[in-house]
């Protein structure tokens, strides 16, 4: 970013607005609101910018902080606008929508706003109309129009572009947090509100039934956001006592919502409290008419996606224990199954299920087991599952029951059944000292046990617990008869031995590790050759340091760029 021009700032209430550009390769639009000398909001035009986490933003906040007389003062927004009657305030609108068509979803998306729009405003007549019984509000309107003025894709860059990141639901947003205010109306007993409430919930509906129809690859994840807070709505609506001919539209949007947009495990499971407040023919029929989508399914995942919505629903309590294994069964699901496998008492069936799936891990059905009273039995199938991460849930397990010779016995099992130089190796060996109650005696046997290994005496695991145990010399003793320690360790743990032993041991090992790194035949390995050497300095003494450093200058004569190293490292 090369400057920032056109700096202002303007009171606005009790908030300021920071207003300048930021010129770069391209020309960014950068605005600031501070209140109360935080900083509220903040965007950049940059494509980094739209939540306003950029280098422009930060810039421009500095500018502020450091040289404040470089904005000029605009006159108070609420000034402004207070100075211009309305034919005013329509032309200025007017040139604000030429500049920037884009603005035209902000204008008919406010409240009472009397768009030209009105046909898409109407209900459908499978929708709720005012009946007049007192004021409604607008807001079913508006979030049609919102859905209407959705700026989306065509076709082709739809599958092609990757630079899409999916609707902007930025004008929606807000709207829900209307339809929360109308809701808690609704509630009340106000039938006005049930109304608008209730039409505006299917506006939302629809809108994201219409567009996922549109956009048939449109995930139906990315309209979670604005479908879990409509149904949640619509759900306060059921559970309390409503006109019958709003409780039936109501029930019915619900259904339609559920067939439309399907109802995921996920989303019941932060609903069912409000589901379960529902009058119990309301939850058997909505039980039913899922269950007879989920037998019209032909596809065996629309099958399985039905049927995890019928199983989370079941979690009522108004399925049988029987019918609800069977649900699980049928969603293919192995975590529902061992679920509903402990529900119904059968805990040997649901271990039988666990060794069937290995990716299920045992820290996920813990709680499963544990609810059940089934723990033991977990604990018997982890003793015997080879699986690495179910002995660690095993160890943590009896380590937070306190049954610390239990866990020290998985520990050290474990070490002894894996390679020294496997990735979990380090991780037991943390595990095994805080719970050995003898920890140099469990070292000693673990060291004789790596050591005898058929399958070599696997060396750098043993020189790595050695040093990490502070045991230079004795890992220095193993690489005796050993004629490329360096080549067997590598450079890293070789260097980190080096620097540990005694100096009259250290100096022939350091030396090594500089001649393998200049074998590498460039500028970094030189670097990294001149910065061992001068790294043992301390150790080994200044003058050993210099003298082998002149020793590799005589033996790589013709390295010019080592030599240029080496004197940067004032070693020569």
């Amino acid at each position: 970013m090369s400057s920032l021009t056109g700096l202002s700032v303007q009171p606005d209430g009790p908030a300021i607005t920071l207003r300048g550009s930021a010129h770069g390769q391209e020309r960014y639009s950068v605005t600031i609101t501070i209140d109360r000398g935080q900083v509220q909001d903040a965007v950049c035009s940059c494509p980094v910018g739209g939540d306003g986490r950029c280098k422009h933003v930060a810039a421009l906040l500095a500018r502020a902080v450091t040289s404040p007389d470089d904005f000029r003062e605009l006159p108070p927004l609420d000034a402004t606008l207070d100075a211009l009657d309305a034919p005013a305030l329509r032309a200025v609108i007017r040139r604000m929508l030429s500049r920037e068509p884009d603005l035209l979803s902000v204008l008919l998306t406010q409240p009472n706003t009397q768009s030209s729009t009105q046909s898409s405003t109407q209900p459908t007549t499978a929708q709720v109309q005012p009946d007049g019984a007192g004021p409604t509000s607008d807001l079913p309107g508006r979030i049609r129009v919102a859905f209407d003025l959705l700026d989306l894709p065509d076709e082709d860059h739809w599958h092609w572009e990757n630079d899409w990141d999916g609707p902007d639901f930025s004008e929606l947003t807000p709207m829900l947090e209307e339809l929360r205010e109308l809701v808690a109306a609704a509630l009340t007993g106000d039938h006005a509100a049930q109304r608008s409430a209730l039409a505006a919930i299917q506006a939302t509906l629809d809108g994201c039934h219409d567009l996922n129809a549109q956009q048939p690859d449109l995930a139906l994840d990315d309209l979670f956001t604005l479908v879990e807070p409509a149904r949640a709505a619509l759900l306060s609506l059921l559970a309390r006592p409503l006109p019958a001919e709003l409780q039936g539209a109501a029930l019915g949007t619900l259904h339609e919502s559920v067939a439309n947009l399907g109802w995921p495990d996920h989303e019941i499971d932060g609903q069912l409290d409000l589901f379960t407040e529902l009058p119990a023919e309301d939850r058997a029929r909505t039980v039913a008419f899922v269950r007879g989508l989920h037998d019209g399914e032909t596809g065996e995942y629309a099958r399985q996606r039905r049927a995890r919505t019928l199983y989370a629903l079941a979690s009522t309590g108004d399925l049988s224990a029987h019918e609800n294994l069977a649900l699980a069964r049928a969603t293919g699901d192995s975590f529902m199954i061992t679920a509903a496998l402990l529900d119904s008492g059968q805990p040997e069936e649901a271990t039988a299920l666990l060794a069937e799936h290995p990716e299920l891990s045992l820290s996920v059905v813990a709680g499963l087991f544990q609810d059940s009273g089934a723990l033991a039995h977990l604990e018997a199938f982890a003793q015997t599952r080879p699986d690495p991460w179910a002995r660690r849930w095993l160890f943590t397990h009896l380590n937070e029951q306190n049954r610390r010779a239990e866990a020290h016995t998985v520990a050290r099992d474990a070490l002894m059944q894996l390679p020294p130089a496997h990735a979990d190796t380090p991780f037991w060996i943390t595990q095994l000292k805080t719970v050995s109650p003898d920890w140099p005696a469990d070292r000693e046997t673990l060291i004789t046990h790596w050591a005898a290994r058929p399958d070599g005496p696997h060396l750098p695991a043993l020189i790595r617990l050695l040093l990490h145990e502070q045991q230079p010399e004795r890992a220095a003793h193993l690489l005796h008869g050993v004629p490329d320690p360096v080549g067997v360790l590598g450079l890293d743990l070789a260097r980190q031995l080096a620097l540990q032993l005694p100096a009259e041991q250290a100096l022939a090992l350091i030396i090594q590790v500089a001649a393998a790194h200049i074998a590498g035949r460039s500028r970094a390995h030189y670097q990294s050759a001149a910065r061992t050497l001068r790294d043992a300095a301390p150790l080994i003494g200044r003058a050993e340091a210099q003298s082998a450093a002149r020793l590799l200058t005589q033996e790589y004569p013709t390295l010019r760029a080592l030599k240029e190293e080496l004197q940067a490292a004032q070693l020569l």
